[in-house]
């Protein structure tokens, strides 16, 4: 399996980083809040939502075979599943998860958290993998590409 342009930072990182900023702002500025208690308990099920599509993301990758880590070559172009409706449920998973993570939190500076993964992801990743995918499967992938959108 050929390796091509390894990242250093990851996005799982980032999420884990954001989240753990999340959680550090709720506790520093904790009269942000701005969703009062038990509202707030709906984050729990947006995070299990996305952390569910973020999982059959994974899953598709797996049962093909193909490298999940940004910078690796993929050896097959995954479009069952939730690949149908998003080139991106992974990052759209995680980005929801983070949104549900932030409504559980209730501090309105959590709330940048989901965006600023967001952009990092729609920016910096993203663009890299779609050239490495449109270089690998051709015109396959344009094809993909014209007919499912990048998010949602």
């Amino acid at each position: 399996m050929e390796k091509t342009k390894k990242a250093r930072v990851k996005p799982p990182h980032i999420a884990f980083l954001l989240l753990f900023l999340s959680w550090l702002v709720k506790k520093l500025f904790p009269k942000l809040n701005f969703i009062a208690e038990p509202y707030n308990k709906i984050g729990i099920f947006v995070f299990a939502a996305g952390l569910s599509l973020t999982f059959c993301g994974f899953y598709a990758f797996k049962k093909n075979k193909t490298p999940i880590i940004p910078g690796q070559k993929p050896t097959f172009m995954v479009v069952e599943g939730p690949y149908r409706f998003t080139r991106n449920p992974m990052y759209t998973g995680v980005t929801i998860a983070i949104l549900g993570a932030a409504i559980y939190l209730r501090n309105i500076l959590s709330f940048l958290s989901p965006l600023i993964f967001f952009l990092i992801m729609n920016f910096k990743f993203i663009p890299f993998e779609e050239k490495l995918m449109e270089n690998i499967f051709g015109k396959k992938y344009l094809n993909y590409k014209s007919q499912v959108r990048r998010w949602i």
